[in-house]
């Protein structure tokens, strides 16, 4: 604050001094002395003296008596001058004797400063009041830095418990974080353990089944698809082999009395994919007879891993039918077959078509078509009549191809389109002859047709029958007219 009251005293009292002189020349020229500026250093110098005091009373280090002291150096300063100024006043107009109110006023000023500076000078006092004041500021400060001191241990104390706490608590919170965490990892290996265990359980589990399942298994190559449930197949020891797959009945498609069926020639097609794309075909026989009375294999047939009857009964392509005493996966084929009926799917699209109620289809049979007859030479088409490639060959030394009229289908061992050929690449077709037929043998059985042959042999011939002819035997499973 000192900074602030200090340049408003001297400047207090510049502008004192300054009225105050502006006063005693106007005086003392014009004689006024009743003029304005004595106003004015009467308000400047009590304005001065109130800053004064008030400093002294805001400063440890100034009192009232230096403040008193420098008044009565101003008020002296203001009699020399106000005595000087009073002399030519007094010569110009006469008034020698007179007491001037100046003068009066800054005399009880030096009068008042003295008593001031009287009262406030006691070194003794003073010096023994400085004396006990730093006695007890000594003893204050000494009892102040004992509880300081003590107020300063304890908190170092309590801290240090604290902290001593603070870090048996965090030691505990982390062994207990440790011991957790351990647990957790022991347990999160244990489940893992058992799930390893489990899986690999389920692994041998499924591979014992798997192997189990292929213990039963036959490899075999495909052949010939005859329809959607006829296939011929190759086994491993090259035997040729008739298969009828077992718990499935498709639409006819080479029946020689029935026609095309609706989705019969789909079925013989998605049959052909499946068995044609595989790597490995296999076939599985059931419990009870391997053959039917045809000679036929009753079997389960397999595109690699994948059950071909299924897969024709889930989509609309077989029914679930021909069912003998075999019957391993009948529920399982029904279920797939379910699928097909109520998704509307291939055979299950047409209302009424199939015969719930019994086997095959309701399809409207069209008029066996009648063969020509022969003309007593055999068997044969026309004036081609050939029993056998010998026979053909002698007309026809190359062969001849599926559109010629003297083609037959049981001549065409490779099913290449071409019939007796002797090309290079079919050797064993040009060394195989077929029997020639002897009147003996074809005697009295010379049908036509199958429409003849039932009137004699209702459930048709085999193949070593003298009625048997190839061209009868349409699905070429060694049976005509069955």
């Amino acid at each position: 604050m000192g900074i602030i009251f200090l340049p408003l005293i001297i400047i207090g009292v510049l502008v004192t001094f300054g009225i105050y002189l502006g006063a005693l020349y106007r005086r003392s020229v014009d004689g006024d002395s009743q003029n304005d500026l004595w106003k004015g250093t009467m308000i400047s110098a009590s304005v001065t003296i109130l800053l004064m005091l008030l400093y002294a009373a805001m400063s440890s280090s100034v009192g009232m008596a230096d403040i008193f002291t420098g008044i009565l150096l101003l008020a002296s300063a203001g009699l020399v001058l106000s005595l000087l100024f009073n002399k030519n006043y007094k010569n110009k107009y006469n008034e020698r004797g007179k007491f001037n109110r100046t003068t009066g006023i800054t005399l009880g000023l030096m009068v008042l400063s003295f008593a001031v500076i009287g009262l406030s000078a006691d070194p003794e006092g003073r010096e023994e009041h400085l004396d006990s004041g730093e006695i007890a500021v000594e003893a204050g400060i000494d009892e102040m830095t004992e509880e300081e001191e003590a107020e300063t241990e304890q908190p170092a104390e309590e801290e240090q418990a604290a902290e001593e706490a603070e870090a048996e608590k965090q030691a505990e919170e982390e062994k207990a974080a440790e011991e957790a965490e351990a647990e957790k990892q022991a347990e999160e290996e244990q489940a893992a353990e058992e799930a390893e265990s489990e899986k690999q359980a389920e692994e041998e589990q499924a591979a014992e089944e798997e192997d189990a399942v292929k213990d039963g298994l036959i490899p075999v190559q495909l052949y010939r698809v005859v329809d959607g449930d006829t296939v011929h197949v190759i086994d491993e020891d090259g035997n040729n082999l008739n298969l009828r797959l077992l718990l499935i009945d498709t639409p006819e498609t080479v029946h020689p009395n029935e026609p095309v069926q609706p989705y019969g020639p789909e079925a013989s097609e998605r049959l052909t994919d499946l068995l044609s794309g595989a790597d490995q075909l296999y076939i599985e026989y059931d419990e009870g007879d391997k053959q039917d009375h045809y000679g036929r294999e009753l079997v389960y047939l397999y595109a690699d891993d994948v059950n071909v009857h299924e897969v024709l009964l889930e989509e609309g392509l077989a029914r679930v039918g021909y069912i003998y005493e075999q019957q391993r996966y009948l529920d399982d084929f029904r279920a797939a077959e379910q699928y097909a009926k109520d998704n509307g799917l291939g055979i299950w699209s047409i209302p009424g078509y199939v015969n719930e109620d019994g086997e095959g289809f309701n399809y409207e049979e069209e008029p066996a078509a009648e063969e020509p007859a022969d003309d007593g030479a055999g068997t044969g088409t026309g004036s081609y009549n050939f029993a056998n490639c010998t026979e053909l060959r002698e007309v026809f030394p190359d062969g001849v191809a599926s559109d010629h009229p003297a083609y037959q289908p049981q001549m065409d061992r490779d099913n290449d389109g071409h019939a007796c050929e002797t090309s290079s690449s079919s050797p064993a077709e040009s060394s195989v002859e077929e029997p020639a037929d002897t009147p003996a043998d074809s005697g009295n059985y010379n049908f036509a047709n199958c429409t003849e042959l039932r009137e004699v042999f209702p459930d048709g011939v085999a193949s070593d029958h003298p009625a048997y002819q190839p061209k009868m035997d349409r699905d070429n499973d060694g049976h005509a007219c069955e």
